[in-house]
């Protein structure tokens, strides 16, 4: 019997075994979250203007939500509280008015490059996309019609950035999005899948 268990706590251990709580998005669904993060919401405009570094090329940025409302530029993110340098390593959720199915239109071989070009354009830098995928199998596809999922180039070196586009509220297409240093991109992408795979 202390085998069972002793394997039992061993396995569990040594798949590190996160607890979750349930929280409720900005944007009114829930997600279950690691209890190694916290949450945090915020404007996208005035983060800009708090960009001192000029890691984000404003103009372009400014360019590609021409048209859009105050409400659309939230965003939430989402900061491990231990073990990681935030600053490189951390999770963010978008929403925006738009019908994914309007997407579903363009063939991959259009949706990938302009992602990276768009990603690029974001970054003032030239990036490599690693994977770009429609309905990738470890991805819950639940109500939305499709989901989409990018690896790229992040904005600092050595980092990479993880994107996943879906509808889970009709009418808006949501992002989350995932920054990691890529000596912890291995964990980080385990909890962002299993964050985005608990929406409900």
């Amino acid at each position: 019997m202390k085998k069972i268990i002793f394997l039992i706590v061993f396995f569990l251990i040594s798949n590190q075994l996160v607890v979750a709580k349930e929280i409720r998005t900005r944007f009114g669904f829930y997600i279950n979250l690691p209890s190694n993060y916290i949450q945090l919401n915020a404007n996208i405009d005035e983060l800009l203007k708090k960009d001192s570094e000029g890691l984000v090329n404003k103009e372009y940025f400014d360019e590609l939500v021409s048209g859009s409302t105050k409400t659309d530029m939230n965003i939430e993110y989402l900061f491990p509280n231990k073990k990681y340098d935030p600053e490189f390593n951390n999770m963010n959720i978008t929403s925006v008015q738009g019908d994914i199915k309007e997407l579903m239109t363009l063939s991959m071989n259009e949706i990938c490059p302009e992602i990276r070009n768009m990603m690029a354009g974001l970054y003032n830098k030239r990036i490599k996309q690693y994977q770009c995928l429609d309905n990738p199998s470890f991805i819950k596809k639940k109500s939305s019609p499709i989901v989409y999922y990018f690896e790229l180039d992040g904005p600092f070196n050595n980092q990479r950035a993880h994107l996943i586009m879906l509808q889970i509220i009709r009418g808006e297409i949501t992002s989350f999005t995932l920054g990691c240093e890529l000596k912890n991109c291995s964990t980080m992408t385990k909890d962002f899948i299993s964050m985005v795979n608990s929406r409900s």
